[in-house]
C-alpha cells in the first residue's frame, strides 16, 4: 500500500462528437489531446496508466500525500491550458472539447497485474481500491468542465486552488456520501512555445 494521487480525465460530451465526425477524424482527436495530457502527466512527475476510450487514468506517487496531490493540480491546470490551445488552433475542424476531472488521494494497493489466457499473458501497473473508485466517480458526477474532488483532499492543497463546497453526494456503490468539492487551480497560464505540428495546425 501507498499513498497516491488519482486522476480520471474524460471528453464531455464524446458520444454525440462520435456521431458528428467520421471515426478517423474522431481518433485524431482523442490521440492529438491525450498525447498532450500525457506530456501534461509527465511534467509533474505522473503516469498514465490507462486509457478508456474517451478516457484516462493518471497516477501521481511518492511518500508525501500533499505532494502527490500538488502535482495533480498541477496537472490539471496544464491539462485545462493544453485543452484551450488545442481548441483554438482546431476550431475549423471539431467543436471545442470540454472535460470531466475527478480527483482524489489516499491509500491505494499499486503494483503490476498479470492477466493469463490460452494465448499468453497481459501486464497491466494499476492502483487498486476505494481511491481509485471515487475518482472515478467525481469524474462521472462532474460536468460543464468541472474538476471536483473531496473535502478532504482540498483540505490539502488549500492554498492552491480556488474550492466551491457543493456539499455531500452520493456516489454510485460508494456506502456513505461524499463531500464534494469544484477544484479551479490558481496559476500563471501555461504558454505553449513548441512549434506547431502539422496536426495541429
Amino acid at each position: 500500500m501507498c499513498n497516491i494521487a488519482v486522476l480520471f480525465v474524460d471528453i464531455e460530451g464524446c458520444t454525440r462528437q462520435c456521431e458528428d465526425l467520421p471515426p478517423r477524424v474522431m481518433n485524431d482527436v482523442i490521440e492529438t489531446y491525450f498525447s498532450r495530457y500525457l506530456d501534461a502527466v509527465r511534467a509533474f512527475d505522473g503516469e498514465v496508466t490507462e486509457v478508456l476510450g474517451d478516457g484516462l487514468l493518471a497516477i501521481f506517487e511518492g511518500p508525501n500525500l500533499r505532494a502527490s496531490v500538488e502535482a495533480a493540480v498541477d496537472a490539471i491546470d496544464r491539462i485545462r491550458t493544453v485543452t484551450a490551445l488545442l481548441n483554438r488552433r482546431r476550431s475549423r475542424r471539431h467543436d471545442p472539447i470540454a472535460l470531466h476531472i475527478g480527483l482524489n488521494a489516499g491509500r491505494a494497493l499499486t503494483g503490476v497485474i498479470r492477466l493469463s489466457s490460452r494465448r499468453g499473458e497481459r501486464w497491466f501497473y494499476a492502483a487498486s481500491g476505494p481511491v481509485t473508485n471515487i475518482a472515478a466517480r467525481l469524474c462521472g458526477l462532474a460536468n460543464g468542465g468541472q474538476a471536483l474532488t473531496t473535502k478532504a483532499v482540498a483540505d490539502l492543497v488549500s492554498g492552491r486552488c480556488d474550492f466551491r463546497q457543493l456539499g455531500p453526494q452520493h456516489l454510485k456503490n460508494v456506502a456513505r456520501p461524499v463531500e464534494v468539492v469544484e477544484c479551479d487551480p490558481k496559476f500563471t497560464p501555461y504558454v505553449d512555445t513548441r512549434r506547431r505540428s502539422v496536426q495541429e495546425s
